[in-house]
């Protein structure tokens, strides 16, 4: 099997990192509906293209991915491990792999604090695709109309008519504030645990110099649980 190098596992991780920075957390949704009630057009000011929990566990998936090329390349040069333990996650680790989950630390820490909360000032009255919405009321958009109505002079046959002018609702146009943030319980819990991670990882490494070894899997079983523990923290 090739071995991925380097410079491209620090690329995929650039990428995951461009990814959260696609984090998103409300959308504004512009909806005209006609006379009747039935939508015309609905736009968005601002847009979620996916939800904050999508690309966290699209980022989580690359850096399982990632973690485990690196451990792979790194396998062969240390002898040395530490024991690491961390939410019931526990294994012995070389130096090399404790120094991969510490790369992958920085890009779940940072998707951690990019999670957005959800705003306590939006009252939802409503929901779109599952997430809390505010539908404020629909502004009108009248039309004037004229219509013409006939009358007869009273010294003449003739028929006449005048201009009488009314007001018609043609169109009415309603803002939607659509708020995919989480729930600040659980991203501070998230943060939390990742705190947590960044101590159990530096504890392993400073105790790695006087034990054995151990092979690539035991890598992959920790970073995936990893992956688990973070990801059921999220809504589904």
């Amino acid at each position: 099997m090739v071995q991925s190098t380097f410079t491209k596992q620090k690329r995929e991780l650039a990428k995951a990192l461009s990814w959260i920075e696609q984090i998103r957390a409300q959308e504004v949704r512009i909806v005209t509906r006609d006379a009747k009630g039935n939508v015309l057009t609905e736009t968005r000011e601002s847009y979620v293209d996916e939800s904050p929990e999508a690309i966290a566990r699209r980022v989580l998936g690359a850096v399982v991915h990632v973690v485990g090329e690196h451990g792979a390349r790194q396998q062969a040069n240390s002898k040395n491990r530490g024991r690491f333990v961390w939410e019931g996650v526990s294994a012995d680790l070389t130096v090399p792999q404790l120094r991969a989950l510490q790369e992958a630390f920085e890009v779940l820490a940072n998707l951690v604090h990019r999670l957005p909360r959800r705003n306590p000032k939006l009252i939802s009255n409503m929901d779109i695709d599952g997430k809390p919405a505010f539908a404020h009321a629909p502004v009108e958009q009248i039309k004037n109309k004229v219509k013409y109505v006939p009358f007869e002079e009273a010294d003449s046959t003739r028929i006449r008519t005048y201009e009488e002018y009314t007001e018609v609702v043609e169109s009415t146009t309603q803002k939607i504030e659509v708020d995919h943030g989480i729930q600040i319980a659980v991203i501070e819990k998230l943060k939390e645990m990742v705190g947590d991670l960044k101590t159990a990882i530096q504890v392993a490494i400073d105790d790695a110099n006087s034990k054995g070894q151990e092979s690539d899997p035991v890598l992959d079983r920790v970073i995936e649980e990893i992956r688990l523990k973070l990801e059921g923290q999220l809504p589904r």
